[in-house]
């Protein structure tokens, strides 16, 4: 009976319960929906997984791992086999012998060429290593770029609880003032400055709003998120110390210097054109002129030894030579230049880092006294003193200002010291 009943009851109020049972629902699903609060360490992680950069720079490396492969196959003997049957009734048979069959398995191998071999598999096993580099390199950048854009995404919504409680303060301000002109102890053109400071301050709020839009669409972009509105993250608080390294450590310097050695070894590779080659070469199974003959009775072997003597080739061993010196000058050119340019990205975003902290410094020093005169200014106004409304908003724009450079200056010491470990190579 009683179950009944509650059938009664909900068949007779079926629309509200409905209703109420849909916004339920509705909440239910938005909560289970939610995106879920995403870590520095994740964002990172999915950063690295989602860029093509850094699968772009893993190509490159499988690419130049099979180069090496490839010049190192002429160090060891090559194994192949000849089949070909072959009647010239046309030719003078003195001149063909009528015909030719053989099917033989041939070795031939470079025993001696000075070296050369062995200049330009290591030349190719240095590039490789340089292009290993260049992946460390572009995850260390994803690891820079995602880092940035989740400390900027924070700054942005740190600046937005702080305009909106700015934005808060300016319309209680805004009742107390219009009360006071009710009451006759403020004039009109307090209560229209007020609600001027207002207005200001809510766009101020709308455009840090937009501001942390943009920020979102930039780190979601990083990770494969592209809806802004459904991307958290969690605050990191504290702030990183400098990074401690070694500049020579930077993979772009280490690539560098790996060009320089690979370099190095094309020229030695170059050099040895100069001198003979000596090739020989085993083969064994049947040779002879018609088919039946050759496959029952002319099974056999033979060995040949040659030597490769270059005496003129118009110029060739003279223009390698001089190319590969050409690419030792430029790759020594790249390390130079790029040893001086991250020299002086380092001294610039360790000036940063220092400079961010002397501003955090004074601005904790200074953000009391500015809270304290505001404090003062706005209770002698209310006191009825000599204090008017512009100086009261002059104290409360000052004290706000603070807190918004702070944010800043936060971000400003994040930034630097991400932008100092990856000068210094630091990669996940």
């Amino acid at each position: 009976m009683l179950f009944s009943g509650c059938r009664m009851k909900i068949g007779r109020a079926g629309p509200l319960v409905v209703s109420v049972a849909a916004v339920i629902l509705i909440a239910t699903a938005a909560i289970g929906t939610a995106a879920p609060v995403l870590t520095l360490d994740e964002v990172i992680g999915r950063a690295l997984d989602f860029a093509p950069s850094v699968a772009s720079a893993a190509a490159a490396s499988d690419f130049s791992r099979a180069r090496v492969g490839e010049a190192r196959a002429p160090l060891y003997p090559l194994v192949s086999s000849d089949i070909e049957y072959q009647q010239t009734p046309g030719y003078d048979t003195v001149v063909t012998n009528g015909g030719m069959t053989d099917a033989t398995i041939n070795l031939t191998y470079t025993a001696v060429d000075f070296g050369r071999r062995l200049a330009l598999a290591r030349a190719a096993a240095f590039e490789s290593a340089a292009a290993t580099y260049g992946v460390r390199a572009a995850r260390a950048q994803i690891v820079f770029d995602a880092t940035t854009a989740y400390f900027d995404l924070m700054r942005s919504r740190e600046q937005i609880v702080e305009y909106q409680k700015s934005f808060d303060r300016m319309d209680r301000y805004v009742v107390v003032i219009e009360h006071l002109d009710y009451t006759g102890k403020a004039i009109t053109n307090d209560v229209l400055k007020i609600r001027s400071a207002r207005d200001s301050a809510e766009l101020n709020l709308s455009a840090a709003r937009r501001t942390a839009q943009q920020a979102a669409i930039v780190l979601g972009s990083l990770i494969g998120n592209f809806d802004p509105d459904n991307l958290d993250i969690e605050p990191v608080m504290g702030l990183p110390p400098m990074p401690t390294g070694n500049l020579a450590a930077n993979p772009t310097l280490r690539a560098d210097q790996r060009g320089i050695d690979s370099a190095t070894l094309g020229i030695k590779a170059a050099e040895a054109e100069r001198y003979p080659n000596f090739n020989v070469t085993l083969s064994t199974g049947f040779l002879g002129v018609n088919p039946p003959r050759t496959f029952n009775r002319n099974f056999g072997a033979s060995y040949d030894g040659a030597i490769d003597v270059p005496i003129f080739q118009g110029g060739l061993i003279r223009a390698h030579i001089d190319e590969a010196r050409a690419q030792q000058l430029t790759a020594q050119a790249q390390y130079k230049q790029d040893s001086v340019m991250l020299t002086q990205r380092l001294e610039d975003a360790a000036s940063r880092y220092r400079q961010a902290q002397d501003q955090l410094a004074i601005l904790a020093r200074s953000q009391p006294t500015a809270d304290d005169a505001f404090a003062l200014y706005w209770t002698r106004f209310l006191g009825g003193g000599s204090v008017t409304v512009l100086e009261v908003l002059d104290a409360f724009e000052q004290a706000e200002s603070f807190r918004i450079a702070a944010a800043d200056q936060r971000f400003a010491v994040r930034q630097a010291a991400a932008d100092i470990a990856l000068l210094y190579g630091a990669s996940r």
